[in-house]
């Protein structure tokens, strides 16, 4: 499903379920820890299709995060 659909892709601009299902093998979400005060998980994400999209970086994430933060009326989710 992945080859047939990645053509498709080459301008997308909102990751629908399809999408990500079709991207996403498996993923795994570890058991919580604590320390310093705050709750962590390790969450391991298997790609499909490693090589063929660029994964974020931690720093790009954070940044993305706080642009949400600061204006989410331009961010659009759809679960």
């Amino acid at each position: 499903m992945v080859l047939r659909t990645l053509p498709e892709m080459t301008d997308v601009k909102e990751f629908t379920p399809t999408l990500v299902n079709s991207l996403i093998d498996r993923i795994e979400v570890h058991s919580n820890d604590k320390f310093d005060g705050h709750c962590h998980v390790k969450v391991y994400i298997y790609f499909t299709a490693i090589g063929m999209i660029d994964i974020p970086t931690e720093k790009e994430i954070r940044a993305m995060m706080e642009e949400m933060r600061k204006n989410p009326q331009e961010f659009k989710f759809v679960a």
